[in-house]
């Protein structure tokens, strides 16, 4: 993101995709919550059957149609089924047609194992959402996408270029083209990408970074390292240690002995955590927001409103450095 740029929140479309696991649905969550409080309409689009944005709003039921599900939050669940019913409806001129159709369970199983036809389905929907208007503004604003794990992110962001070369004219034609130039806008859409500081994730994440960089044309928003644990104990803390050690050991305090070594344990945890944010700074140039450990016990509404108040104002933090850079070689020339 460029000092011109719009900011993330500035954007139509945001996609967010990682390894399972890395709290993905917690950051799209925090990020909406921070887009109301702003005074936006975001509303967040759940894929498939996962329902795991229910446990981060009260247990709401999340359905096809959007709900409310806190203060100036809404979301939805995109299941399958539900797209696809609402696709053919939108392009068989027989409603009922297109009802049979869905109805039948053959070609259900068909549909469901045809190569593309859930993404085309998904795009389908994604595409109306976008559309939708009230008092001639976009109804949603924004859309937060919460992307299956990244095997299934790439695979929907390749339906355009797969579909190019397999149809016509047609509604299915003006369906992928018209995603394709949201997806190809970068003042409208970004992928944000999700990821933990461990090796495992981090390299996952490069992985993927470099296939997004070489082979897809969306533009990238953030990358949001999740879970960063702080520093245990500060340096002069940590010189004690030996020490501490030592004499407990001399009397036999094990309990002491034992907080010693969890202590030591936290410092390895932490410097690891450190080791692999680093790697991803010096070979990642997107924007990147560190949010720090916060336990599921502890993910109440206050805290996932401060994740993403924390996330958006680092965001700020980093195009204002950007801007401020960029003024100050113009003026060196």
């Amino acid at each position: 993101m460029t000092a011109t740029s719009p900011a993330l929140l500035d954007r139509r479309l945001l996609m967010f995709t990682g390894k399972g696991g890395v709290g993905k649905t917690t950051v799209v969550a925090a990020t909406a919550v921070e887009a109301a409080r702003r005074g936006r309409r975001p509303l967040i689009v759940e894929l498939g059957h996962r329902a795991s944005m229910e446990g981060l709003f009260a247990n709401r039921s999340i359905a096809y149609e959007p709900s409310q599900v806190t203060d100036g939050v809404w979301a939805m669940n995109l299941d399958f089924e539900s797209a696809l019913a609402d696709y053919f409806e939108q392009h068989i001129p027989v409603k009922r047609v297109a009802r049979t159709i869905m109805r039948n369970k053959t070609l259900q199983k068909f549909f469901q194992a045809a190569p593309s036809v859930a993404e085309v389905a998904t795009l389908n929907k994604l595409s109306a959402l976008e559309a939708e208007r009230e008092g001639g503004k976009p109804r949603w604003d924004p859309i937060l996408v919460d992307l299956d794990a990244t095997g299934h992110a790439l695979m929907l962001l390749n339906v355009p270029e797969v579909m190019t070369g397999l149809i016509g004219d047609g509604p299915m034609r003006r369906l992928i083209d018209g995603f394709s130039s949201l997806l190809a806008d970068p003042r409208r859409t970004v992928l944000s990408l999700v990821t933990l500081p461990r090796e495992l994730p981090a390299q996952e994440t490069f992985e993927l970074y470099q296939k997004l960089r070489e082979h897809h044309k969306v533009a990238l928003g953030a990358l949001f390292i999740n879970q960063v644990p702080e520093r245990p104990l500060t340096p002069g803390q940590a010189g004690l240690l030996d020490r501490v050690q030592s004499r407990a050991k001399r009397a036999n305090i094990g309990p002491l002995v034992d907080e010693v070594t969890l202590a030591r344990r936290a410092m390895r945890y932490q410097a690891n955590a450190r080791a692999q944010i680093n790697r991803l700074r010096r070979a990642i140039t997107m924007p990147i927001v560190e949010l720090p450990l916060i336990t599921s016990r502890e993910l109440d509404p206050e805290a996932i409103a401060s994740l993403g108040r924390s996330a958006i104002e680092q965001l700020e933090d980093r195009s204002a450095e950007d801007a401020n850079t960029s003024h100050a070689r113009r003026m060196r020339r």
